[in-house]
């Protein structure tokens, strides 16, 4: 197929497209378009947001020993979709055989980096408030979770909420070891005081005012901006990790960091400066990731690791097929 001219389409009368309008900047990224951007706002700065943290302009890289740290996350998949249907009525109600992991990777100061705490769940998410197990013949087994809503979408939806409950509680386990933790995601739920960081790398919503969220892509690697409180439970701020690849968007290094408000705001903003100095060190490579520098080495290593303790997909679909049509609904 030839590739299309647009000058040539600009002769012929066809007006340029929208983003060639003067104020708007063009940025191209690699990230596959199912992990989101790095960037892409709704500007509605909440109104809950205040700076919390004494002085003005950015907190600059500062340097730091290495402390033990703890990266956790996630992974899910749908594995088979799943109708029941009434046979007298004809009522159809959605379910979803679907599997989730999550685990760890542990660094001690001057020790190589391992694997830790990793955990598999599979569940059949049914809509409607019906349950049943899904139990194969070859040993995959898919426990019962029942839902009230009735949309497709409220299973999958039930899936990733399995996982990210299960990445607190991991999350939880090694900040009670000891061990600092970063989580990638937000910390959409109250977490105790402690050394649980949450580590968000896109941004869908400008959080901070005007000003201020314009001078975030103008941060240096490890500086990070002063932090703020969104609402009475969480302090936030951001941090540079990397510089972004050639013709990315100016916020595609940039990192948000969460924390629980019950830590206390002095031990927060400890916390935040020690993990901006030290998380530039884990940054993602270009050439190795499409989402880096934001998407940390431990998390995408760790994310290979639980695809592989999920097991071969084809497999679980199959034998989860194979299930329902013998009938193994218990």
């Amino acid at each position: 197929m030839t590739p299309i001219d647009t000058d040539r389409q600009s002769a012929a009368g066809i007006p340029p497209a929208s983003p060639g309008d003067v104020g708007w900047n063009v940025y191209g990224e690699g990230w596959d378009p199912s992990f989101g951007t790095s960037a892409d706002f709704e500007v509605d700065g909440s109104a809950d947001v205040e700076l919390v943290e004494p002085g003005r302009g950015p907190i600059e890289r500062s340097p730091a020993q290495p402390v033990p740290l703890a990266f956790v996350d996630g992974v899910r998949r749908a594995e088979l979709s799943l109708w029941a249907e009434h046979s007298v009525t004809g009522d159809r109600i959605p379910g979803l055989a679907g599997a989730y992991g999550v685990g760890a990777v542990v660094i001690r100061p001057g020790a190589p980096a391992r694997y830790a705490g990793i955990r598999v769940g599979r569940i059949a998410v049914w809509g409607g408030g019906h349950s049943g197990d899904i139990a194969s013949r070859v040993g995959y087994r898919w426990a019962s979770a029942p839902i009230a809503g009735t949309d497709p979408d409220e299973c999958l939806a039930h899936l990733q909420d399995r996982m990210r409950r299960a990445e607190g509680e991991l999350a939880i386990e090694a900040a009670d070891a000891g061990w600092n933790v970063v989580l990638d995601g937000p910390l959409n739920r109250l977490w105790p005081p402690g050394l649980v960081a949450g580590y968000v790398k896109s941004h869908h919503r400008r959080i901070l005012p005007e000003g201020a969220h314009a001078a975030v892509p103008g941060l240096g690697i490890g500086d990070r901006t002063r932090l703020y409180s969104v609402g009475s439970q969480r302090y936030t701020c951001y941090v540079r990790i990397g510089h972004p690849a050639t013709g990315a968007s100016p916020w595609s290094g940039i990192a948000r960091l969460e924390f629980a408000a019950s830590a206390g705001l002095q031990e927060v903003i400890s916390r935040a400066t020690l993990l901006s100095s030290l998380l530039p060190a884990h940054a993602g490579a270009h050439h190795r990731d499409q989402r880096a520098p934001v998407n940390l080495t431990p998390v995408k290593s760790l994310e290979h690791r639980l695809a592989k303790a999920l097991g071969s997909v084809a497999m679980a679909t199959r034998a989860a097929r194979d299930a329902i049509t013998s009938g193994a609904r218990r």
